[in-house]
């Protein structure tokens, strides 16, 4: 599965990069479903609980949420409360992967993907 990766200034430490990544692979109900089907368009929720997560390099260690030992959205957030989006959000892949993604809903806002690029769908309530 691609993992969503956010670019942040932490604010924490001596730190001023990281990328935070949610691994959906780990992550369990509600975050993501169970079972999970293959040829079957499902619902993952990175800031619901059982969602795993990590800070990327040294950020990770100072807060004690690392690949090896992640953590929740919640704790993530806890751990970096100032932390700031800098760049970028994106997707990242590991492994092939043949699919699509669609929906993706940051804060109040909705966009797909396709073979055009990226478009806003709609603003949620």
């Amino acid at each position: 599965m691609p993992g969503l990766s956010i670019e942040v200034d932490p604010n924490v430490g001596s730190a001023n990069y990281t990328t935070l990544i949610y691994l959906p692979d780990t992550s369990v109900d509600p975050s993501a479903p169970g079972p999970r089907l293959p040829n079957a368009w499902q619902q993952y929720d990175a800031s619901a609980a059982g969602s795993r997560w990590y800070a990327a390099g040294a950020t990770g260690s100072l807060i004690n949420c690392t690949l090896a030992s992640p953590c929740s959205f919640d704790e993530l957030k806890a751990a970096l409360p100032d932390a700031v989006i800098t760049l970028s959000l994106g997707f990242r892949m590991d492994t092939p992967f043949i699919g699509a993604i669609d929906g993706l809903q940051v804060n109040n806002t909705v966009y797909d993907f396709g073979p055009l690029g990226a478009r806003k769908l709609a603003v949620a309530p």
